[in-house]
């Protein structure tokens, strides 16, 4: 059996798919938010609120977490209802505060980019964690590639105000899918997990999707000065922050599980996130996948597949924290104070 290159296998077979262009499908998937959930569309850029529950609500907005305008409301009704926002500018982000009864407030976002240019682009803040607050929205994003942003979707992520870009493909796939530049941004660092050595592209599904669980495994064991550069930078380098790979869905996704762990999100919802990948580019692989049905396990994820990581990090490691204090260099601590509130 020949030994290839995953990484590398992908970006040539993709290669001419790619160059036919990757925008992203509308979702309408529903965020991991109960009371209120957030979409907008990639073409006219309309915002579409999903609000859920009992009671009198209302809507504020603004351009970050910090400027939204309690003193203007957007929208207003009681119980369940879905409003489209039409009023802002499609090139700029919008952060709103769901307010209920006149005590409950949640703050929230698209989770889903409208990237016309790029798949699996998504803010990674919203979520509870264990001592009852919220990571923060707006600070850290992941993504695929960035090699084919339009200029629309560069003027949305420099609105956003990207100060700093996170890059784990290897060389080869840099220069085979060099980024977009984006004017916002002030460094960039690249922290290649090159997997060369660890995926053998095989003839069935059940062989490749068993080395999707060896990659995860791997990733915990065999990449931590990568992981462990990616933690530093974290706590010391400009915000905000984005981090990418090819598809946004592995060695990002790993990545984002151990960011989400870090601030006390549980488990159960590290995995709902990491299992998102799944749907945000299953337009991008759908001709592969046709075409090469075996393939199908390494072109998504599956739960199995980070829990091949967790259960790496429990037998090896101690745990989640003992793993994140001892082996990857994380202060615990500095990283709430940063990306909790």
């Amino acid at each position: 059996m020949r030994k290839l290159s995953y990484f590398n296998f992908i970006a040539a077979s993709l290669c001419a798919l790619l160059l036919a262009g990757c925008g992203e499908s509308e979702n309408t998937s529903r965020d991991l938010n109960a009371s209120l959930s957030i979409e907008r569309s990639k073409t006219d850029k309309v915002y579409t609120l999903n609000v859920e529950g009992d009671g009198h609500w209302q809507v504020f907005a603004g351009e970050t977490p910090e400027s939204i305008d309690t003193n203007s409301v957007i929208a207003e009704g009681s119980g369940a209802d879905e409003i489209n926002i039409t009023q802002f500018s499609p090139d700029k982000r919008i952060y709103f505060q769901y307010v209920l009864e006149e005590s409950v407030k949640i703050g929230a976002s698209e989770r889903l980019l409208p990237m016309q240019g790029a798949y699996n682009v998504r803010d990674v803040g919203g979520y509870k964690t264990d001592d009852g607050r919220t990571v923060k929205w707006g600070k850290v994003f992941r993504s695929g590639s960035l090699n084919q942003l339009t200029n629309a979707d560069k003027t949305y992520l420099e609105n956003i105000g990207i100060r700093t870009v996170v890059d784990f493909r290897e060389s080869s796939e840099k220069i085979l899918s060099p980024d977009e530049h984006l004017n916002s941004v002030t460094k960039r660092l690249e922290y290649p997990v090159n997997a060369g050595n660890i995926m053998q592209v095989v003839q069935t599904a059940e062989e490749n999707m068993q080395s999707m669980v060896e990659v995860n495994r791997l990733f915990v064991t065999d990449f931590q000065d990568e992981y462990r550069r990616f933690f530093e930078t974290l706590m010391s380098e400009e915000k905000p922050l984005l981090f990418h790979c090819s598809a946004g869905k592995d060695r990002a996704g790993f990545a984002a599980a151990m960011f989400l762990s870090a601030l006390g999100v549980d488990k159960e919802t590290v995995i709902q996130d990491y299992l998102l990948s799944s749907i945000y580019v299953e337009e991008k692989y759908a001709l592969y996948v046709r075409m090469f049905p075996h393939m199908a396990p390494v072109m998504t994820v599956y739960e199995e597949y980070i829990e091949a990581a967790f259960d790496t990090i429990d037998t090896k490691y101690g745990g989640v924290e003992n793993y994140l204090r001892n082996e990857l260099g994380v202060d615990l601590e500095l990283m709430k104070s940063i990306y909790v509130e």
